[in-house]
């Protein structure tokens, strides 16, 4: 069964007696991380409702929760661990401690429902330990659709074409191994003017390599560094529009569609952003939503329970999809924050969401920066800064820019850019 028009939020739980607990934690996603990978457990304290529950990773900054109290966002309930380092996920902090999570659990008197961001074996103890519902899969589930390998030959299974390529054991103990993979490059470089190279699990750029065969052995090297065990080695193909389909799957098995949006890669490959207009025809819409709703159900049916995001290429070649997010994507709490907004001012027609850098600040500081473009419920083009704990820090924050079209759009991101003192950067 499919659903229509549900938000996101009631997808997740639509019980006013049951208590919605965010642990959104990146951490779980990179087992082998280091101090680079930061945990963004604050991206729902936007997109929470007044009744949910926010747990943290680190500290709350009470300047920026106070700014979105002002306009009746952000969450009743939050707890913070005060974590200084990502030596520990979130959900082992949890485990032990929990008992600042149960005392607002049993304040409230619902049931608890744990989400987290990626769903892996520690996030299923933490929520038994909490006595929670578990929005989420088994760990098996989780890795099997994030890989990227192992969802290239799911399409094949469900009929889906995919893109061209080879899936390539890492052996750098062995020295013929790295003559193989040049082989395999300088094949698909015979027909096509570069290849990509991506590894089968992570995100945000890890082991996501492009050349046009001069740089080879740097990439072979950096592979071997990093302990990818598998790359896809696969043809870069001229793209128009890389659409990511967004699904969720509900506790009861309901399967609920989120929205089809178009991504912003870096480079053609490499995500920093997301816009709500998508450029695409209607037949290359529905091509993708067919096949989405194959690969969901399957997901479905192997015992998945979450969010699904499937990215996709539209090329001259054909429409491919490329990789199952299995998980919360970028751009979900994006979506959330949106809904919040629609829900307490008014109907949002065009969003984006972009990464940006500038120098580090408080959010205070943030708030002058932006000046009258910050978002202030009345004005409907403004500038709606979120995910701000790394401000402080490394100036690293996310924005929603909102909008009635898409000119105004891009005149408020080159507001952004141009902003005086600012150094703005959009990553």
């Amino acid at each position: 069964m499919m659903t229509k028009d549900k938000t996101f939020r009631d997808c997740i739980s639509s019980n006013d007696n049951e208590l919605v607990i965010y642990v959104a934690d990146n951490l779980p996603q990179f087992p082998l991380r280091d101090t680079s990978i930061p945990s963004k457990c604050d991206r729902t304290l936007a997109a929470a409702s007044l009744n949910d529950l926010v747990v943290l990773h680190g500290k709350l900054d009470t300047d920026y929760y106070d700014w979105l109290r002002s306009f009746g966002l952000g969450p009743d309930f939050i707890v913070e661990y005060g974590a200084d380092t990502n030596e520990k996920t979130l959900s082992e902090l949890i485990i032990n401690d929990p008992e600042p999570i149960k005392n607002i659990i049993r304040k409230t008197g619902r049931t608890p429902v744990y989400v987290p961001w990626f769903s892996s074996q520690k996030e299923s103890e933490a929520s038994d330990v909490l006595g929670a519902d578990f929005f989420g899969s088994p760990e098996s589930e989780t890795f099997r659709y994030n890989d990227k390998a192992a969802f290239k030959i799911i399409c094949q299974q469900l009929d889906i074409p995919i893109i061209e390529g080879v899936s390539f054991k890492m052996k750098p103990q062995e020295s013929e191994n790295y003559t193989m993979m040049k082989s395999i490059i300088d094949g698909y470089l015979e027909k096509y003017k570069n290849v990509i190279i991506r590894g089968t699990f992570g995100e945000s750029g890890m082991s996501l390599y492009k050349t046009n065969g001069n740089d080879v052995a740097e990439i072979y090297k950096e592979i071997s560094d990093c302990n990818e065990k598998v790359v896809l080695i696969e043809p870069f193909l001229s793209v128009s529009s890389s659409p990511n389909d967004q699904w969720i799957i509900g506790r009861n098995g309901e399967i609920s569609h989120l929205g089809m949006r178009a991504q912003i890669c870096k480079e053609g490959m490499i995500h920093v952003g997301t816009i709500s207009e998508l450029d695409i025809s209607d037949a290359e819409s529905a091509l993708i939503k067919e096949s989405s709703w194959k690969i969901v159900k399957k997901m479905r049916d192997t015992g998945y329970i979450g969010v699904a995001g499937i990215d996709y290429i539209v090329s001259d070649e054909g429409v491919f999809p490329v990789e199952n997010n299995a998980r919360f994507n970028g751009s979900s709490y994006s979506v959330m924050i949106v809904e919040r907004i629609e829900k307490l001012f008014y109907k949002i027609p065009v969003w984006k969401f972009i990464k940006v850098k500038t120098d580090p600040c408080s959010f205070v500081d943030l708030k002058k920066r932006l000046k009258s473009s910050i978002f202030d419920g009345v004005k409907r083009q403004s500038i709606f800064p979120y995910n701000c704990d790394l401000l402080q820090k490394t100036g690293n924050f996310n924005v929603l820019i909102l909008a009635d079209n898409l000119i105004q759009i891009s005149e408020l991101e080159q507001e952004l850019r141009t902003l005086e003192a600012s150094k703005f950067v959009v990553i």
